[in-house]
């Protein structure tokens, strides 16, 4: 069982919101609108036509998820496909001045697509989506998860990929 308020259960309650939001699996899913290199057309991502991804009893679903949604860091197997895959991850912590009970910690979301999705600005569109969903939000810590920074960072071949920072208050015990 994970002990509440730890710092496990805010990156657990991290994660379970950006998994269960719709528009956010369509645009890590979906390809963009437009022909592909094949001539198969394919509508917008968000489009009402495509099926929903979200069923938690769907094992397609949690394939999805698990494809897609990482907890951690490691991205040795982006090369071999070409996807959209966001990594959630603990930053630095820090102290909080004068604060015995309290320190700083950092979340990363780190954002990689492939340069087939990029046709439709999809890098933004995430990064969007995703502080929609949990930028000052209380969903961990004490207080709102605060957005820090964002920023472009060397990605493998054929990827971009757009680290974002949150913080959050976190017990220093």
């Amino acid at each position: 069982m994970i002990k509440q308020s730890s710092t496990v259960e805010f990156f657990s309650n991290i994660y379970q919101i950006l998994i269960t939001d719709e528009e956010l699996m369509r645009l890590l899913k979906y390809e963009p609108k437009g022909y592909d290199t094949q001539e198969n057309y394919h509508p917008d991502p968000l489009d009402s036509e495509l099926p929903n991804l979200v069923n938690i009893e769907s094992d397609d679903y949690w394939k999805l998820v698990d494809e897609r949604v990482v907890l951690g860091e490691k991205n040795s197997n982006l090369i071999e496909n070409k996807l959209c895959k966001i990594y959630i991850y603990e930053g630095r912590r820090r102290p909080v001045i004068e604060s015995y009970l309290v320190a700083q910690q950092e979340v990363n979301i780190d954002i990689f697509i492939h340069e087939s999705f990029d046709r439709d600005l999809r890098i933004s569109r995430i990064s969007d989506r995703i502080n929609e969903l949990i930028a000052l939000e209380r969903i961990a810590g004490f207080g709102k998860l605060e957005y820090k920074s964002g920023n472009p960072r060397e990605a493998p071949t054929h990827y971009r990929r757009f680290l974002h920072q949150y913080t959050m208050n976190v017990s220093k015990k």
